[in-house]
């Protein structure tokens, strides 16, 4: 990477104790999340697993192919990821990312 440019992609994953959630994130250069994966629980149940390129547009598909879409895959960040990331966190390759995001959205679509 040349030095002074920001990534175009990052990906991250965050347990959030308190709620027992282990969130992946995939974000762009601007912090916005593009892909979102929610695993629940000791055994990692897929709660969530969104990519704002598949997230219906409310004002043209409707709010209820929001509301479909959610209810199937969860929902996105709804703004940018902070600048600092002031929460526990862990940087994580593309391929890791990959590979939760694949078997969460398996399982979920199991569920339909």
């Amino acid at each position: 990477m040349v030095e002074g440019l920001k990534p175009r992609v990052r990906w991250l994953k965050s347990y959030w104790e308190d709620e027992d959630i282990l969130f992946y994130f995939e974000f762009d250069e601007d912090r916005w999340v593009l892909r979102q994966v929610e695993l629940k629980g000791p055994m990692r149940t897929p709660i969530s697993a969104a990519a704002l390129s598949e997230m219906p547009d409310a004002r043209t598909e409707g709010p209820d192919a929001v509301r479909e879409y959610e209810e199937r895959y969860g929902g996105l960040a709804d703004q940018p990821m902070p600048e600092e990331l002031d929460f526990p966190h862990e940087d994580i390759s593309a391929d890791e990312f990959e590979d939760v995001w694949r078997t969460a959205r398996a399982k979920l679509e199991e569920r339909f």
